[in-house]
């Protein structure tokens, strides 16, 4: 469990490093619209990739219960994609929200 919780720290903050040097405009201290909606598009590519390697490496695969998608005829779970899509964006949200709350 703690290798998920540590490779899902990782995927965040590479997703939000990996945004800012291929798009130096986008800043994430005060983030607008554009910073957001980049982000979301890299981090819903980013999970459909890494979800398609962890099944080609046999890293985990899906119970029934699991809804699935179908992308380019390869199934991946949804609520990973939707992890790995959100959180990003969602962490970067939250993070400038206490931050401005806390310097207020």
């Amino acid at each position: 469990m703690w290798a998920a919780i540590f490779g899902d720290i990782l995927i965040v903050l590479g997703l939000w490093k990996g945004t800012t040097l291929l798009f130096p405009s986008v800043q994430f201290k005060s983030p607008r619209r554009k910073g957001y909606l980049t982000l979301l598009i890299l981090s819903f590519i980013a999970s459909i990739f890494l979800e398609w390697i962890a099944i080609y490496l046999d890293l985990w695969q899906y119970t029934a219960a699991m809804p699935v998608v179908t992308m380019f005829n390869h199934e991946v779970g949804l609520s990973p994609v939707l992890q790995i899509t959100f959180l990003p964006a969602l962490s970067i949200y939250l993070a400038n929200r206490f931050h401005t709350q806390s310097n207020s």
